[in-house]
């Protein structure tokens, strides 16, 4: 059997554009699946304006510029929400609905089982 790998390859960078300015995001998968890990799993101790900073710094083409001029806006936590999924949804080739679908149900699957510190461990 031979696979044709070529046909579903694309070379072209996806975008995204914000307060009218088009931004190239860097699609490559270990950016993706660090982007992903960090997202799941923040720290706590972590500030959220230095982790969106860090995410459109690592993974636009613009860098720190573009991150700049992205966080000069003065925007309510709402968007800041939805411009991480947007640039997930560029990253990953899926729409912001997919991604906040799917966050919305690995919250309601997660389930943490208490343990009684009375029972017997082996």
């Amino acid at each position: 059997m031979n696979v044709d790998m070529d046909a579903y390859f694309d070379t072209q960078k996806p975008t995204i554009k914000i307060f009218g300015n088009a931004y190239e995001v860097d699609n490559d998968y270990k950016k993706v699946l660090a982007a992903q890990r960090k997202f799941a799993a923040p720290r706590s101790d972590e500030d959220s304006g230095a982790i969106m900073r860090e995410l459109l710094t690592d993974n636009l083409a613009g860098g720190k510029q573009a991150a700049d001029e992205i966080l000069a806006h003065d925007m309510p936590f709402a968007f800041w929400n939805l411009l991480q999924f947007g640039i997930l949804a560029a990253m990953t080739g899926k729409t912001v609905e997919q991604l906040r679908e799917a966050g919305e149900k690995s919250q309601k699957d997660a389930q943490f089982r208490r343990t009684s510190s009375a029972k017997k461990r082996v």
